[in-house]
């Protein structure tokens, strides 16, 4: 999922240059469409910020309904178990339910109270443990002394001293305050149900005869007197939760109590981000919302929720947090002695492919407990090549894209399922499986309404039911196989779906009902790691510029293998253009081979892919390995007219274009016909274009992208067109490249536009100030939250921050959260960097109350050991209601380059009719007008 906003800067700068004044109210943007749920989860500490006045009442909104009654959504098929076989197993197979595996989530929380996630098929308690390795649930207790019957907490007094006396006399006890401010969103923030999100609810912690114990005031009526005492999940398996005027609770918590040379340590654990309730309902719920039958997956499982979010940052991971959460779901299991499947509903975004420390962390932990299943969403970066993220492309895990359910699409009865434009795709890596990524599940009460969620969120805990059925299979038939076996059997047995290639889906769509009688034999696999040599490809090859020289058409892979002895492999080529030998030679435990790629097949623009197979003398196990290759032939960095474009159904068309850098672009897409497509722009390495990667072309509405010099570096651009799922689609579209690169140069009072490119090249410039921009680089060491304070001015009418790092460094992270607060501590806009890039987007309202605000960086390190320094530049622009143009020296703006290209145009320098904030430059932006269409846009900062 990217999770990167956009800011409609350029768009409201132009249209108020386009309408030729002096200034004027710049236009309101459109708010940004809310992200597919899915991608992140997260871990982290809450955010306080210092003492302030009291601010006003947080009001959590109103509670709203579901998005359709859970019996009606049964019956409508949105848990789509049968696009996987899942309904005919299970009749077929009534006990082999996933019962006796243990599913571990680990992801935002979960909230065991919900119906569905209360017991299994066979009435065992559905979930085991719950533990929060976020830290963002950390209580700061201090010892407290009742005076008389009350006791002092959080600067006020709770009554019912004799209820904790009578569980601990002697003491000592300990206090402190959930405080609901700091926990972002007011719908979920709201705990106790009172209708504000900015209350401190009373905890006290004593040391009953069986161990710490919770006791809190969860009826607000200010006394403990009456409250049950709450030991820790593991100990009793039992919740908090808050219950105001006998109103039914909005979230159920667990509680971690620790002991540390006799202090308590307390961590509540909960989900005030709905995705974790939501994906376990999918893997493993049970009689969902009391309708029986409605069940997850595989019902009979049990569960394991492990939270490593901060909800409060938008799902924001935590140094270390995913790693210590799969080591005490290994350890817990093996206690137990249960078959174990973990799932992570997560995805980042790669920027250099095979680098994450977290990758490489994931496959050493499945390398040393091989009977262990991971499935992993892909991300939801998609529908652009290289966008699948980390960390999904651990090699020993189970990367899974989404399908888009048939039963979800509003063309109505007997759509075809089809690949889902928000999965994030292969290119330096080749995909596994693809599975449902819509469904219908289990949420918190206060995310009523949140019941219907799309991702690969959704997708990956569908994958980890099969795994979890397939086990139960396993154990009861008392067939032995490990994890990679597991993941063959369901990769081998998979149908793709039509349109799709490899870098969409994997090997395609599982069916479970396949997959076991692949296993029931007894099958075993022998385990090969492929990995490409040379250029960008890691288990896959990948050229993203095409193939660089007349010369440059083989293409190496090497072959490692786990065991010894002879394994003779067959090669098989899926195209004509992709040559490669017959048969593996083996050197010891590898073996190395070479492709050659048939240049001549390879000329028109566009995105070739093709897999070589390799396939034992048993065939019946299906390929051992899959090598994925794909060549991107760009379109040249030109005008490019492609007049009719045929979208088929169900499918989708890669225009892969490059662009020269500081040179702006405009790219525009009209649909024909009575069918339009979507338009989905993608940056040189994937990542969805920062300035809103997706837009609509219907009718007379065209989607239009404007890439402003300072976003196009030289690189291979990707534009996806993508129809409907029933009928063809046309298009056409134009890439349309400045004919010149600009800049502009301030002396002595005058501005001079200084433009270089195409000789004879023509036209208008325009350049307007916007508004004022600083920069700063931030620095930091692991556990450190960098903050930084903003006074934003009262003329501008939002901040925008761009926070950037060096690509290499991004391996180390798995996550980074920015988050705006105001004096008071809310929440004014939060986002996150999903590559070494991420953008902030603040709009203020009507009334601008809010002048003292801060920037919170929220770091997530893989490896919470590390001790590194870290640094980012943060660019901070205050955008202004109004644009002032500046005069040009002569005519009205008029330019022509002369022979060798260049050309120079003097503006009087504009001056700002606002007072700059401190250490803040003037930003201004050149438009180049064009004879149809937007202008190209150079952003500018004027010393």
């Amino acid at each position: 999922m990217s999770r990167v906003a956009r800011t409609a800067l350029p768009a409201v700068a132009l249209l108020a240059a386009c309408a030729g004044g002096a200034g004027g109210p710049a236009p309101t943007p459109a708010p940004a469409p809310a992200p597919v749920a899915a991608a992140p989860v997260a871990g982290g500490t809450a955010v306080t910020t210092p003492a302030a006045p009291a601010p006003p009442p947080v009001p959590a909104r109103p509670e709203p309904r579901p998005v359709a009654p859970p019996d009606v959504a049964f019956r409508a098929g949105w848990m789509p178990l049968a696009t996987t076989g899942v309904d005919e197993f299970r009749r077929a197979h009534p006990t082999w339910d996933g019962r006796g595996v243990l599913i571990a989530i680990l992801d935002s929380g979960l909230d065991p109270g919900v119906a569905g996630l209360e017991s299994t098929s066979t009435g065992d308690r559905k979930v085991l443990d719950l533990r929060d390795f976020s830290r963002e649930g950390r209580i700061a207790l201090a010892r407290v002394r009742p005076v008389g019957d009350s006791l002092p907490v959080g600067g006020r007094w709770l009554r019912g001293a004799s209820r904790v006396a009578a569980l601990d006399a002697a003491g000592p006890w300990y206090a402190g305050t959930l405080d609901e401010l700091p926990l972002g969103d007011p719908a979920a923030a709201d705990l106790d149900g009172d209708g504000r999100a900015d209350g401190r609810l009373p905890l006290v912690v004593a040391h009953a005869s069986d161990g710490w114990v919770l006791l809190a005031d969860t009826d607000g009526d200010g006394s403990l007197a009456g409250e049950r005492p709450v030991h820790d999940f593991l100990v009793a398996r039992e919740t908090l939760a808050w219950s105001l005027g006998g109103r039914p609770p909005r979230l159920n918590l667990a509680v971690n109590l620790a002991d540390s040379a006799g202090t308590p340590v307390l961590d509540l654990f909960f989900d005030t981000s709905g995705h974790g309730t939501h994906v376990a309902g999918i893997a493993a719920g049970h009689d969902i919302y009391g309708v029986r039958g409605f069940d997850g997956v595989a019902p009979g499982a049990q569960l394991l929720g492990l939270k490593i979010a901060d909800d409060a940052q938008g799902g924001i991971s935590t140094d270390g947090s995913m790693l210590a959460a799969m080591d005490y779901a290994i350890r817990f299991a093996e206690a137990r002695r249960l078959p174990l499947v973990m799932n992570m509903s997560f995805g980042v975004g790669n920027e250099r492919e095979g680098t994450a420390r977290i990758d490489r962390l994931v496959d050493s932990v499945l390398a040393a407990h091989p009977d262990v299943v991971f499935t992993i969403s892909a991300g939801n970066d998609g529908p652009g090549l290289s966008t699948l993220g980390f960390p999904g492309s651990a090699t020993r895990a189970i990367g899974v894209s989404a399908v888009f359910p048939g039963v979800f699409a509003q063309e109505g009865p007997g759509t075809p399922d089809v690949i889902a434009d928000f999965s994030s795709r292969g290119g330096e890596f080749a995909m596994s499986l693809a599975t449902p990524g819509v469904a219908y599940s289990t949420v918190p009460r206060w995310d009523t309404g949140g019941e219907r969620e799309g991702g690969t969120s959704m997708a990956s805990p569908h994958a980890a039911g099969l795994a979890a059925l397939l086990r139960s299979a396993l154990a009861q038939a008392k067939v032995a196989a490990d994890a990679w076996t597991i993941r063959q059997a369901l990769m081998v047995t998979a149908q793709p779906l039509p349109g799709a290639t490899p870098l969409d889906q994997g090997t395609g769509v599982p069916d479970v009902r396949r997959a076991w009688a692949w296993l029931a034999p007894g099958r075993t696999v022998p385990h090969v790691s492929v990995r490409a040599l040379g250029g960008t490809g890691v288990t896959a090859a990948f050229r993203p510029a095409g193939l660089r020289a007349p010369g440059d058409t083989l293409q190496a892979f090497v072959l490692r293998r786990s065991a010894t002895g002879p394994l003779p492999l067959r090669l098989r080529s899926d195209a004509t253009w992709l040559v490669a030998p017959a048969t593996v030679t083996w050197a010891g435990d590898s073996a190395v081979v070479t492709f050659r790629y048939r240049r001549s097949a390879l000329a028109k623009p566009g995105v070739y892919t093709a897999t070589v197979s390799a396939w034992p003398a048993d065939s019946t196990l299906g390929p051992v390995a899959r090598l994925v290759n794909t060549i991107v032939v760009p379109h040249p960095a030109a005008p490019v007219t492609l007049a009719d474009v045929t979208v088929p159904a169900a499918g989708v068309v890669r225009i892969p274009f490059r662009t020269e850098r500081g040179r702006p672009v405009n790219v525009a897409v009209h649909a024909g016909g009575d069918v339009g497509v979507t338009a989905f722009l993608h940056e040189p390495g994937g990542m969805p274009y920062r300035d809103g990667h997706s837009q609509p072309a219907m009718g007379e509405q065209a989607a239009e992208f404007l890439l402003t010099a300072d976003e196009v570096p030289d690189g291979t651009w990707e534009l996806v067109l993508q129809g409907s799922a029933i009928a063809e689609a046309h298009a056409r579209v134009r890439l349309d490249p400045a004919p010149v690169r600009a800049a502009v140069a301030v002396r002595d009072g005058a501005a001079d536009a200084i433009l270089s490119g195409q000789p004879g090249a023509s036209g208008m410039a325009v350049l307007a100030l916007v508004g004022a921009t600083r920069t700063l680089r931030v620095e930091a060491r692991p556990g450190e939250r960098p903050r930084v304070p903003l006074e934003i001015p009262a003329w501008a009418r939002g901040v925008q921050v761009d926070v950037a790092m060096d690509p290499a460094q991004w391996s180390r992270f798995t996550d980074f959260g920015v988050t705006l607060f105001d004096s008071a501590g809310r929440q004014l806009e939060k986002s996150a960097l999903n590559y070494a890039f991420g953008r902030l987007d603040y709009q203020r309202g009507p009334v601008r109350a809010v002048t003292h605000a801060e920037l919170v960086l929220f770091p997530g390190l893989a490896d919470a050991t590390e001790r590194a320094p870290w640094r980012a530049d943060l660019t901070v622009r205050f955008l202004a209601d109004s644009m002032v143009r500046a005069a040009p020296a002569q005519g009205e703006g008029e330019w022509r380059t002369d022979e060798g290209g260049h050309a120079t145009l003097r503006f009087e320098r504009p001056a700002a009719p606002w007072p700059m904030p401190e250490g803040a430059r003037g930003f201004a932006l050149l438009f180049l007008p064009r004879e149809e269409g937007i202008p190209w846009i150079t952003e500018v900062v004027l010393p």
